[in-house]
């Protein structure tokens, strides 16, 4: 099944949601490419809440790997275990700025936010702070990648 069958089945708002989540958990699938076919092929006033549902639905994942680094939940690492204890050594240097890590990380995707999320939970970091600011950083991402083609488009 690919985007536009997901849109065209499950509504846009629902479809946006639900490519978040997954997306969260399985990072070769793109929350970006689905949000750019959307601004492509929606109406301008969906796509605000296009972009606050693909973060709220990319947060509920985040959560989950939140909790992962705690212990909470067991989920395998594969290939990010060399990029964990990287992200742990960011997040020692930046001792307090934690919340601004994680707000840089879910805006810029650097450090990876997937990594990001578990090495927050696995340092204890507080979970509304957490959420506060990969849900903020998220908004902001792909609000961005949302407008951005309607902008190109009016210039063209």
């Amino acid at each position: 099944m690919n985007f536009e069958e997901i849109i065209n089945s499950q509504g846009i708002y629902v479809a946006s949601f639900v490519v978040g989540i997954v997306s969260g958990f399985v990072p070769f699938i793109n929350t970006e490419v689905f949000l750019v076919l959307v601004s492509a092929t929606a109406t301008r006033p969906a796509l605000f809440p296009v972009a606050i549902l693909s973060a709220v639905g990319q947060m509920i994942a985040k959560s989950v790997i939140f909790y992962a680094g705690r212990g909470v939940i067991k989920i395998k690492m594969g290939k990010y275990e060399s990029k964990v204890a990287a992200v742990h050594e960011k997040f020692a240097r930046w001792e307090n700025k934690a919340d601004l890590l994680i707000l840089l990380s879910a805006a810029v995707g650097f450090p990876p936010f997937y990594v990001v999320s578990f090495v927050a939970g696995a340092l204890k970091n507080h979970f509304a702070k957490f959420l506060v600011a990969g849900l903020v950083g998220r908004s902001i991402r792909f609000a961005a990648v949302v407008y951005f083609p309607q902008l190109v488009m009016r210039y063209i």
